[in-house]
């Protein structure tokens, strides 16, 4: 569905189930009660950031919001016997986020198999692991089966070493998968795909997010 396909009969409905004025919808969310009104007259449509506002003050579930933004199929989240939900991040995360800082970027769901998770890393590390996931952007990490739409679970509970893949985040671009490697004062982030030269950062900071664990494809 595409990102605003819906969302004025769904912010109805919302109104209606939670008996939530357009007065106070506007309290609670931060956006103006103007533009609450010319949405619901189909004058206008709603931003990004708007969508998640009003979103999360109306107690929308995460499901609700990944299909309001146009993130994913209603079929992505259906999560069956044996799999596990994943908290789905937005690909815009700013630097200095700190570790335990993700919640308020979460905009979806992605459902994970704990069978193929326990062959990753075994059941014994499956305890307290936090995982998240990002959409994959691009095509260089194609060449470890990393492709452009491609759901990349990582955690950030687990030390990226020299040669890993991991999610980083680079001030000013967001973040980006690659793989990592250590020399010294040097951090190299290099892609999969020899059309893209490696990135080096020499005594720059570079913040390493967590380490990428697998990628899924839905499409």
């Amino acid at each position: 569905m595409k990102k605003t396909m819906g969302f004025r009969e769904w912010l109805r409905e919302k109104l209606k189930e939670k008996n939530i004025s357009q007065f106070e919808l506007a309290r609670l969310s931060g956006v103006s009660q103007s533009a609450i009104s010319r949405w619901l007259r189909g004058l206008r449509d709603p931003d990004r950031d708007s969508i998640l506002k009003v979103a999360r003050a109306l107690g929308a579930s995460e499901k609700e919001i990944a299909l309001l933004l146009g993130l994913a199929e209603g079929a992505l989240f259906a999560v069956e016997e044996g799999e596990i939900s994943v908290p789905l991040l937005s690909g815009e995360i700013p630097c200095g986020t700190p570790v335990n800082g993700f919640e308020e970027y979460i905009v979806g769901a992605v459902p994970l198999n704990e069978s193929l998770l326990s062959l990753r890393i075994g059941q014994a590390h499956r305890a307290g692991l936090r995982l998240f996931a990002v959409r994959a952007r691009g095509d260089s990490m194609i060449g470890k089966g990393i492709v452009h739409g491609d759901f990349v679970i990582f955690s950030p509970d687990i030390e990226v070493q020299s040669g890993d893949i991991g999610v980083v985040d680079i001030e000013d671009e967001g973040l980006c998968i690659k793989q990592v490697f250590f020399q010294g004062n040097t951090v190299i982030l290099q892609s999969a795909n020899p059309a893209y030269p490696p990135l080096v950062f020499v005594d720059r900071p570079v913040r390493i997010v967590g380490k990428v664990l697998l990628s899924l494809s839905f499409h």
